[in-house]
Protein backbone atom coordinates (compact mmCIF):
# COMPACT_ATOMS: atom_id res chain seq x y z
CA UNK A 1 0.00 0.00 0.00
CA UNK A 2 0.82 3.62 -0.60
CA UNK A 3 3.14 5.67 2.09
CA UNK A 4 0.57 8.51 2.55
CA UNK A 5 2.07 11.82 2.58
CA UNK A 6 -0.08 14.82 3.97
CA UNK A 7 0.53 18.36 3.28
CA UNK A 8 -1.53 21.45 4.38
CA UNK A 9 -0.34 24.60 2.20
CA UNK A 10 -1.44 28.11 2.66
CA UNK A 11 0.97 30.58 0.96
CA UNK A 12 4.22 28.72 0.77
CA UNK A 13 4.58 28.81 -3.02
CA UNK A 14 8.22 29.82 -2.44
CA UNK A 15 9.20 26.71 -1.14
CA UNK A 16 6.30 24.26 -2.12
CA UNK A 17 8.69 23.50 -5.19
CA UNK A 18 11.54 22.26 -3.62
CA UNK A 19 8.95 20.20 -1.23
CA UNK A 20 7.25 18.49 -3.77
CA UNK A 21 10.70 17.73 -5.50
CA UNK A 22 12.05 15.96 -2.78
CA UNK A 23 8.89 13.58 -2.56
CA UNK A 24 9.67 12.96 -6.18
CA UNK A 25 13.55 12.10 -5.01
CA UNK A 26 12.21 9.31 -2.43
CA UNK A 27 13.63 6.19 -2.77
CA UNK A 28 10.74 3.92 -1.48
CA UNK A 29 9.01 4.96 -4.77
CA UNK A 30 5.52 3.76 -3.52
CA UNK A 31 3.93 6.73 -1.64
CA UNK A 32 0.60 9.31 -2.48
CA UNK A 33 1.02 12.74 -1.83
CA UNK A 34 -2.33 14.88 -0.75
CA UNK A 35 -1.90 18.79 -0.51
CA UNK A 36 -5.12 20.47 0.45
CA UNK A 37 -3.75 24.30 -0.72
CA UNK A 38 -5.63 27.32 1.19
CA UNK A 39 -3.59 29.51 -0.58
CA UNK A 40 -4.09 33.11 -1.84
CA UNK A 41 -0.98 33.47 -3.70
CA UNK A 42 0.72 31.16 -6.95
CA UNK A 43 0.82 27.97 -5.27
CA UNK A 44 -1.69 26.68 -7.83
CA UNK A 45 -0.02 27.88 -10.20
CA UNK A 46 3.08 26.57 -9.39
CA UNK A 47 1.58 22.75 -9.22
CA UNK A 48 -0.08 22.30 -12.63
CA UNK A 49 3.34 21.81 -13.71
CA UNK A 50 3.00 18.88 -12.24
CA UNK A 51 1.38 16.05 -14.05
CA UNK A 52 2.82 13.14 -11.58
CA UNK A 53 -0.68 10.49 -10.63
CA UNK A 54 0.55 10.13 -7.23
CA UNK A 55 -0.24 13.74 -6.36
CA UNK A 56 -3.14 15.11 -5.39
CA UNK A 57 -3.46 18.69 -5.40
CA UNK A 58 -6.80 19.90 -4.21
CA UNK A 59 -7.23 23.67 -3.79
CA UNK A 60 -9.97 25.11 -1.75
CA UNK A 61 -9.94 29.47 -1.39
CA UNK A 62 -11.65 29.48 1.79
CA UNK A 63 -8.65 29.08 4.95
CA UNK A 64 -8.89 25.72 7.14
CA UNK A 65 -7.23 25.04 10.21
CA UNK A 66 -3.96 22.59 9.85
CA UNK A 67 -6.17 19.76 11.69
CA UNK A 68 -8.74 20.22 9.76
CA UNK A 69 -6.68 19.37 6.31
CA UNK A 70 -5.43 16.98 7.65
CA UNK A 71 -8.74 15.06 8.66
CA UNK A 72 -10.12 15.85 5.17
CA UNK A 73 -6.83 14.28 3.59
CA UNK A 74 -6.55 11.19 5.76
CA UNK A 75 -10.42 10.55 4.50
CA UNK A 76 -9.08 10.11 1.00
CA UNK A 77 -5.61 8.63 1.76
CA UNK A 78 -5.12 5.11 1.07
CA UNK A 79 -1.97 4.14 2.97
CA UNK A 80 -2.03 2.32 6.21
CA UNK A 81 0.82 4.90 7.19
CA UNK A 82 1.17 8.73 6.48
CA UNK A 83 3.11 11.59 8.01
CA UNK A 84 2.29 15.04 8.20
CA UNK A 85 4.86 17.15 6.03
CA UNK A 86 5.10 21.05 5.84
CA UNK A 87 5.00 22.79 2.48
CA UNK A 88 8.67 24.49 3.63
CA UNK A 89 10.30 21.21 4.60
CA UNK A 90 12.57 19.19 2.94
CA UNK A 91 12.10 15.36 2.71
CA UNK A 92 15.40 13.19 2.22
CA UNK A 93 15.44 10.09 -0.18
CA UNK A 94 15.26 7.56 2.58
CA UNK A 95 12.62 9.36 4.24
CA UNK A 96 9.57 7.14 3.11
CA UNK A 97 11.50 3.54 2.82
CA UNK A 98 12.88 4.46 6.78
CA UNK A 99 9.15 5.66 8.48
CA UNK A 100 7.87 2.65 6.94
CA UNK A 101 10.32 0.22 8.22
CA UNK A 102 9.41 1.65 11.64
CA UNK A 103 6.13 1.71 11.76
CA UNK A 104 6.12 -1.74 10.38
CA UNK A 105 6.73 -2.60 14.26
CA UNK A 106 3.29 -1.84 15.37
CA UNK A 107 -0.75 -1.42 14.19
CA UNK A 108 -0.66 1.82 16.54
CA UNK A 109 2.92 3.09 16.56
CA UNK A 110 4.61 6.53 15.91
CA UNK A 111 7.68 7.40 14.09
CA UNK A 112 9.92 10.10 15.21
CA UNK A 113 13.30 11.29 13.30
CA UNK A 114 15.84 13.20 13.76
CA UNK A 115 16.51 16.06 11.24
CA UNK A 116 18.88 18.73 9.98
CA UNK A 117 17.46 22.61 10.89
CA UNK A 118 18.01 24.29 7.90
CA UNK A 119 18.43 27.97 6.74
CA UNK A 120 15.58 30.23 4.52
CA UNK A 121 17.86 29.38 1.57
CA UNK A 122 17.65 25.85 2.23
CA UNK A 123 21.57 25.90 3.77
CA UNK A 124 21.71 23.11 6.64
CA UNK A 125 22.91 24.38 10.03
CA UNK A 126 22.91 22.21 12.84
CA UNK A 127 21.32 18.22 13.31
CA UNK A 128 18.55 18.17 16.04
CA UNK A 129 18.44 15.22 17.69
CA UNK A 130 15.60 13.56 19.47
CA UNK A 131 17.02 12.16 23.03
CA UNK A 132 16.74 8.11 23.40
CA UNK A 133 14.54 7.57 25.31
CA UNK A 134 12.60 10.28 25.10
CA UNK A 135 12.15 11.53 28.38
CA UNK A 136 8.63 11.57 29.50
CA UNK A 137 8.42 14.50 31.18
CA UNK A 138 9.87 16.96 28.75
CA UNK A 139 6.82 14.79 26.19
CA UNK A 140 5.00 17.10 28.37
CA UNK A 141 6.34 20.24 28.09
CA UNK A 142 7.00 22.87 25.58
CA UNK A 143 9.90 21.19 24.11
CA UNK A 144 7.85 17.75 23.46
CA UNK A 145 7.93 16.20 20.05
CA UNK A 146 5.66 17.91 16.79
CA UNK A 147 7.00 17.64 12.95
CA UNK A 148 8.14 15.77 11.74
CA UNK A 149 6.48 12.19 12.56
CA UNK A 150 4.86 9.57 11.01
CA UNK A 151 2.12 6.84 11.98
CA UNK A 152 -0.07 4.52 10.88
CA UNK A 153 -3.51 5.27 9.90
CA UNK A 154 -5.29 3.28 12.41
CA UNK A 155 -3.82 5.36 15.26
CA UNK A 156 -5.02 7.78 13.48
CA UNK A 157 -8.31 6.67 13.42
CA UNK A 158 -8.54 5.60 17.11
CA UNK A 159 -7.72 9.07 18.25
CA UNK A 160 -10.39 10.55 16.26
CA UNK A 161 -7.84 11.88 13.95
CA UNK A 162 -6.33 15.54 14.81
CA UNK A 163 -7.29 18.87 16.89
CA UNK A 164 -9.31 21.26 14.47
CA UNK A 165 -9.34 24.12 17.02
CA UNK A 166 -5.66 24.41 18.50
CA UNK A 167 -2.41 25.82 16.48
CA UNK A 168 -0.67 22.69 18.47
CA UNK A 169 -2.33 19.84 16.49
CA UNK A 170 0.34 17.53 16.01
CA UNK A 171 1.71 18.05 19.96
CA UNK A 172 -1.74 16.78 20.78
CA UNK A 173 -1.44 13.90 18.21
CA UNK A 174 1.63 12.61 19.46
CA UNK A 175 0.80 13.18 23.00
CA UNK A 176 -2.35 11.69 22.96
CA UNK A 177 -0.78 9.00 21.23
CA UNK A 178 1.61 8.03 23.89
CA UNK A 179 -0.36 5.82 25.79
CA UNK A 180 -1.69 3.17 22.47
CA UNK A 181 1.73 2.57 20.84
CA UNK A 182 5.49 2.29 20.66
CA UNK A 183 7.36 5.51 19.46
CA UNK A 184 10.07 4.40 17.03
CA UNK A 185 12.93 6.85 17.03
CA UNK A 186 15.33 6.84 13.60
CA UNK A 187 18.39 8.12 14.48
CA UNK A 188 19.50 9.46 11.05
CA UNK A 189 18.00 13.01 9.86
CA UNK A 190 15.40 11.83 7.33
CA UNK A 191 14.23 15.74 6.77
CA UNK A 192 15.24 18.94 6.17
CA UNK A 193 13.34 21.23 8.70
CA UNK A 194 13.44 25.33 7.58
CA UNK A 195 13.38 27.79 9.68
CA UNK A 196 12.24 31.04 8.69
CA UNK A 197 10.38 34.39 9.55
CA UNK A 198 7.09 33.43 7.69
CA UNK A 199 6.50 29.90 8.86
CA UNK A 200 3.49 29.24 10.87
CA UNK A 201 5.82 28.42 14.47
CA UNK A 202 7.54 32.16 13.70
CA UNK A 203 4.67 33.52 12.54
CA UNK A 204 2.35 32.87 15.13
CA UNK A 205 4.45 34.31 17.70
CA UNK A 206 6.04 32.43 20.05
CA UNK A 207 4.48 33.35 22.84
CA UNK A 208 0.88 32.18 20.99
CA UNK A 209 2.85 28.93 20.03
CA UNK A 210 3.78 27.77 23.47
CA UNK A 211 0.58 28.60 25.47
CA UNK A 212 -0.94 26.37 22.57
CA UNK A 213 0.96 23.54 23.55
CA UNK A 214 0.19 23.94 27.29
CA UNK A 215 -3.02 23.73 26.12
CA UNK A 216 -2.52 20.47 24.60
CA UNK A 217 -0.71 19.25 27.34
CA UNK A 218 -3.07 19.87 30.02
CA UNK A 219 -5.71 18.34 27.30
CA UNK A 220 -4.00 15.22 26.82
CA UNK A 221 -2.86 15.04 30.78
CA UNK A 222 -6.87 14.99 31.87
CA UNK A 223 -6.70 12.20 28.98
CA UNK A 224 -4.02 10.24 30.92
CA UNK A 225 -5.08 10.61 34.46
CA UNK A 226 -8.47 8.94 33.90
CA UNK A 227 -6.39 5.75 33.49
CA UNK A 228 -5.05 6.37 37.36
CA UNK A 229 -2.32 4.10 38.22
CA UNK A 230 -2.11 2.38 34.69
CA UNK A 231 0.23 5.10 33.64
CA UNK A 232 3.14 6.94 34.70
CA UNK A 233 2.93 10.34 35.80
CA UNK A 234 4.39 13.07 34.01
CA UNK A 235 4.69 15.23 36.31
CA UNK A 236 5.46 13.27 39.75
CA UNK A 237 8.18 14.91 41.24
CA UNK A 238 8.06 18.65 39.45
CA UNK A 239 7.27 20.18 42.54
CA UNK A 240 10.58 18.89 43.71
CA UNK A 241 12.31 20.00 40.39
CA UNK A 242 10.67 23.24 40.00
CA UNK A 243 12.14 24.10 44.13
CA UNK A 244 15.96 23.37 43.01
CA UNK A 245 15.53 25.06 39.76
CA UNK A 246 14.84 28.06 41.45
CA UNK A 247 16.74 27.99 44.24
CA UNK A 248 19.58 27.66 41.95
CA UNK A 249 18.32 30.49 39.63
CA UNK A 250 17.77 33.11 42.09
CA UNK A 251 21.17 32.87 43.55
CA UNK A 252 22.40 33.15 40.11
CA UNK A 253 20.02 35.66 39.17
CA UNK A 254 21.07 38.23 42.61
CA UNK A 255 24.92 37.90 41.04
CA UNK A 256 23.82 39.11 37.81
CA UNK A 257 22.00 42.07 39.04
CA UNK A 258 24.13 43.14 41.32
CA UNK A 259 26.88 43.09 38.49
CA UNK A 260 24.82 44.69 36.58
CA UNK A 261 23.45 47.45 39.04
CA UNK A 262 27.21 47.95 40.00
CA UNK A 263 27.21 49.97 36.79
CA UNK A 264 24.43 52.16 37.14
CA UNK A 265 23.78 55.20 38.61
CA UNK A 266 21.36 54.75 41.81
CA UNK A 267 19.07 57.87 40.53
CA UNK A 268 18.95 55.96 37.19
CA UNK A 269 15.39 55.15 36.26
CA UNK A 270 15.81 50.97 34.99
CA UNK A 271 13.97 49.14 32.25
CA UNK A 272 15.00 46.01 31.52
CA UNK A 273 15.23 44.90 27.62
CA UNK A 274 12.96 42.04 26.78
CA UNK A 275 10.23 39.92 28.41
CA UNK A 276 11.69 36.17 28.84
CA UNK A 277 12.88 34.53 31.41
CA UNK A 278 16.28 36.16 32.13
CA UNK A 279 14.68 39.19 31.63
CA UNK A 280 12.14 38.09 34.67
CA UNK A 281 15.29 37.09 36.87
CA UNK A 282 17.09 39.99 36.31
CA UNK A 283 13.75 42.01 37.17
CA UNK A 284 13.43 40.38 39.90
CA UNK A 285 17.46 40.56 41.16
CA UNK A 286 16.83 44.08 40.94
CA UNK A 287 13.86 44.42 43.66
CA UNK A 288 15.15 42.21 45.45
CA UNK A 289 18.44 44.60 45.81
CA UNK A 290 16.65 47.42 46.29
CA UNK A 291 16.69 49.12 43.07
CA UNK A 292 13.08 48.55 41.62
CA UNK A 293 12.85 48.63 37.32
CA UNK A 294 10.45 51.00 36.38
CA UNK A 295 9.22 48.29 33.43
CA UNK A 296 10.21 46.44 30.26
CA UNK A 297 11.23 47.08 26.66
CA UNK A 298 10.22 44.91 24.07
CA UNK A 299 8.84 44.55 20.38
CA UNK A 300 4.99 44.57 21.79
CA UNK A 301 3.56 47.52 23.84
CA UNK A 302 1.54 45.97 27.22
CA UNK A 303 1.84 44.96 30.62
CA UNK A 304 3.85 42.31 32.81
CA UNK A 305 2.64 41.38 36.64
CA UNK A 306 2.04 44.92 37.04
CA UNK A 307 4.45 46.62 35.01
CA UNK A 308 4.52 48.43 32.14
CA UNK A 309 6.30 47.11 29.02
CA UNK A 310 6.79 49.67 26.20
CA UNK A 311 8.50 49.15 22.40
CA UNK A 312 11.75 51.70 23.83
CA UNK A 313 12.89 53.36 26.32
CA UNK A 314 11.38 56.06 27.75
CA UNK A 315 12.47 59.06 28.39
CA UNK A 316 16.79 59.31 30.07
CA UNK A 317 15.69 55.30 31.61
CA UNK A 318 18.24 53.40 31.25
CA UNK A 319 18.12 50.07 29.79
CA UNK A 320 19.29 46.66 31.21
CA UNK A 321 20.57 44.02 29.08
CA UNK A 322 20.24 40.37 30.53
CA UNK A 323 22.03 38.78 27.42
CA UNK A 324 24.74 40.97 26.97
CA UNK A 325 28.04 39.01 27.36
CA UNK A 326 28.99 38.72 30.76
CA UNK A 327 32.19 37.28 30.44
CA UNK A 328 34.58 34.80 33.17
CA UNK A 329 34.01 37.18 35.95
CA UNK A 330 30.27 36.56 36.03
CA UNK A 331 31.04 32.85 35.97
CA UNK A 332 33.60 32.93 38.25
CA UNK A 333 31.35 34.90 40.92
CA UNK A 334 28.54 31.59 40.58
CA UNK A 335 31.17 29.01 40.69
CA UNK A 336 32.65 30.53 44.27
CA UNK A 337 28.95 29.77 45.05
CA UNK A 338 28.82 26.63 44.22
CA UNK A 339 26.23 27.04 41.09
CA UNK A 340 26.49 26.92 37.22
CA UNK A 341 28.87 28.30 35.20
CA UNK A 342 26.46 28.38 32.68
CA UNK A 343 23.38 30.91 32.60
CA UNK A 344 20.55 27.98 30.69
CA UNK A 345 18.83 28.39 34.19
CA UNK A 346 17.96 31.69 33.29
CA UNK A 347 17.54 31.75 29.72
CA UNK A 348 15.05 29.27 29.60
CA UNK A 349 11.69 28.22 31.48
CA UNK A 350 13.20 25.74 31.22
CA UNK A 351 10.23 24.11 29.54
CA UNK A 352 9.69 20.76 31.78
CA UNK A 353 10.33 22.25 35.00
CA UNK A 354 7.51 25.58 34.23
CA UNK A 355 4.73 23.20 32.49
CA UNK A 356 5.29 20.39 35.42
CA UNK A 357 4.52 23.43 37.42
CA UNK A 358 1.68 25.26 35.92
CA UNK A 359 -0.21 22.04 34.66
CA UNK A 360 -1.20 20.88 37.89
CA UNK A 361 -3.03 24.04 38.71
CA UNK A 362 -4.12 23.93 35.29
CA UNK A 363 -6.37 20.84 34.98
CA UNK A 364 -8.85 22.24 37.04
CA UNK A 365 -10.29 24.86 34.37
CA UNK A 366 -9.50 28.23 36.05
CA UNK A 367 -11.94 30.48 36.02
CA UNK A 368 -11.93 34.24 34.50
CA UNK A 369 -10.71 36.03 37.40
CA UNK A 370 -7.26 37.32 38.21
CA UNK A 371 -4.52 34.73 39.88
CA UNK A 372 -3.20 35.94 43.54
CA UNK A 373 -0.07 33.73 44.68
CA UNK A 374 -0.18 32.79 48.02
CA UNK A 375 3.83 32.23 48.77
CA UNK A 376 6.63 34.10 49.32
CA UNK A 377 10.18 34.78 47.70
CA UNK A 378 11.54 33.47 44.36
CA UNK A 379 8.98 30.31 44.12
CA UNK A 380 6.33 32.68 44.47
CA UNK A 381 7.45 35.27 41.76
CA UNK A 382 8.54 32.24 39.38
CA UNK A 383 5.04 30.43 39.45
CA UNK A 384 3.17 33.85 38.78
CA UNK A 385 5.77 35.14 35.91
CA UNK A 386 4.95 31.49 34.28
CA UNK A 387 1.06 31.54 34.93
CA UNK A 388 1.13 35.64 33.15
CA UNK A 389 4.05 34.92 30.28
CA UNK A 390 3.46 30.33 29.45
CA UNK A 391 -0.29 30.61 30.48
CA UNK A 392 -1.45 33.61 29.40
CA UNK A 393 -3.53 34.06 32.53
CA UNK A 394 -4.26 37.50 34.42
CA UNK A 395 -2.39 37.58 37.43
CA UNK A 396 -3.12 40.35 40.44
CA UNK A 397 -0.19 39.63 42.07
CA UNK A 398 1.55 37.46 45.49
CA UNK A 399 -0.44 37.38 48.63
CA UNK A 400 0.96 39.02 51.14
CA UNK A 401 1.29 36.98 54.39
CA UNK A 402 1.98 38.27 58.15
CA UNK A 403 5.25 39.67 58.01
CA UNK A 404 5.79 40.69 54.64
CA UNK A 405 8.65 43.09 54.14
CA UNK A 406 7.67 46.71 53.42
CA UNK A 407 10.33 47.12 50.76
CA UNK A 408 9.07 47.26 46.99
CA UNK A 409 8.51 44.05 45.71
CA UNK A 410 7.42 42.34 42.41
CA UNK A 411 5.10 41.08 41.61
CA UNK A 412 3.43 43.72 43.50
CA UNK A 413 1.92 42.47 46.75
CA UNK A 414 -2.09 42.36 47.51
CA UNK A 415 -3.71 42.18 50.90
CA UNK A 416 -5.89 39.22 52.41
CA UNK A 417 -8.74 42.09 51.78
CA UNK A 418 -8.26 42.42 48.63
CA UNK A 419 -8.41 38.77 47.51
CA UNK A 420 -11.66 38.66 46.77
CA UNK A 421 -12.95 37.79 43.21
CA UNK A 422 -9.69 36.26 42.45
CA UNK A 423 -8.16 32.34 42.11
CA UNK A 424 -5.52 32.01 44.91
CA UNK A 425 -2.77 29.73 44.28
CA UNK A 426 -0.81 28.07 46.54
CA UNK A 427 2.95 27.60 46.02
CA UNK A 428 4.16 23.96 45.67
CA UNK A 429 4.90 22.94 49.49
CA UNK A 430 2.69 25.90 51.12
CA UNK A 431 -0.19 25.57 53.11
CA UNK A 432 -3.33 27.83 53.42
CA UNK A 433 -6.35 28.25 51.75
CA UNK A 434 -6.45 28.40 47.84
CA UNK A 435 -5.45 25.65 45.06
CA UNK A 436 -3.11 23.22 46.07
CA UNK A 437 -0.50 22.12 43.24
CA UNK A 438 -0.62 18.63 43.41
CA UNK A 439 -1.00 15.62 40.80
CA UNK A 440 -4.45 13.64 40.05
Amino acid sequence: MPFSLLMPSYNQARFITEAVDSVLAQEDPDWELWILDNSTDETPQVMASYQDPRIHFVHEPARMDPGTCLNWMLERAQGEHFSYIHTDNRLLPSFVGAHRKALAAHPLALAVCDYWEITEAGQRRKIRRRPEPFPLRRLFSVDTIGVPFAATTALARRLGGFSTSDLADDVLFVLRADPLGPRVHIHQPQMEYRVHGASRFLSSGLGRVQRAILRSIVQAYRERSSHAGALPDPFLGADIRARQHVARASRMALVRAGRILAGTKPSAQLWVQGTGPDSFWLAWGCFQLDRPVAGFVDEAAGALLGLPVRTSVPGLGTLLRPRARRGFAEALAWLMRGLPLLDHRLKRLPGDVMCGLLVPYLVSEPGPEPILVRGEGAMAAYLAYGAASLAGLPVAGILATAGSPAAPSWPPRRSAAGASGSSVWVVPGGSGPGRLWHTP
